[in-house]
């Protein structure tokens, strides 16, 4: 099965550029150079819809999917004239998975919408698995969560529309503030975008945007 949605990410792992790709077989990564296929891991797949884009950090790779699957954290190292994946831990959906929406990564910590079309947000110790918050407590928002890093917070935007800002800290979780956008119709999962301290929504047809800056 080819690729449907995630993104082609860049990674160095064991000291070879590679493109990172989930695919409908799972995540695999191929040689920058010359398109060699160097691993691939399954562990990860659904027969339904591989959707949200790995997570590339050093010598590892996140990488997550929703319908009860799960996720799992990959440690590449070389192997010969290749590379090789060999899989650190593997977390079951029931805690934790990524449908769509993305996940982002920050010092350390894994933070994204988690559930089969909750998006509850959830904070994850890349290194480790552990859960550090959430996964069992639902947002100021419903549904689907898509994710973005700006300024110490997470900005989670729900299906149902609702914009909500979370401190970026593993120690809880910190909800700074929370509102619903002029304009809602059917299911929000369009991807916030920051730009010059403005944050862009789109809905649909329409694209609304908001000063995020201080006033003077």
């Amino acid at each position: 099965k080819g690729a449907g949605y995630s993104s082609i990410v860049v990674s160095n792992a064991a000291g070879v550029k590679q493109y990172v790709q989930l695919v409908g077989q799972g995540v695999i990564g191929v040689r920058a150079s010359d398109g060699k296929f160097l691993w691939g891991y399954d562990g990860v797949a659904n027969g339904t819809a591989n959707i949200p884009t790995p997570i590339p950090t050093g010598d590892y790779v996140f990488c997550s999917t929703g319908y009860n699957t799960g996720s799992a954290l990959l440690h590449l190292t070389k192997d010969g004239e290749g590379v090789k994946a060999e899989e650190v831990y593997f977390l079951p959906g029931n805690v934790m998975q990524n449908k769509h929406g993305g996940m982002v990564l920050v010092d350390g910590h894994v933070y994204c919408g988690h559930g089969n079309g909750s998006g509850i947000p959830i904070c994850v110790e890349l290194k480790t698995g552990d859960v550090k918050w959430g996964g069992d407590k639902r947002g100021p928002g419903s549904g689907e969560a898509a994710v973005i890093y700006a300024d110490g917070h997470i900005i989670y935007r729900f299906q149902d529309g609702t914009v909500a800002s979370v401190e970026a800290t593993p120690a809880e979780m910190k909800v700074k503030g929370s509102f619903k956008p002029a304009f809602q119709q059917g299911k929000s999962w369009a991807h916030p975008i920051i730009a010059n301290g403005r944050l862009y929504l789109r809905e649909q047809d329409k694209l609304m945007c908001y000063d995020l800056r201080e006033s003077t």
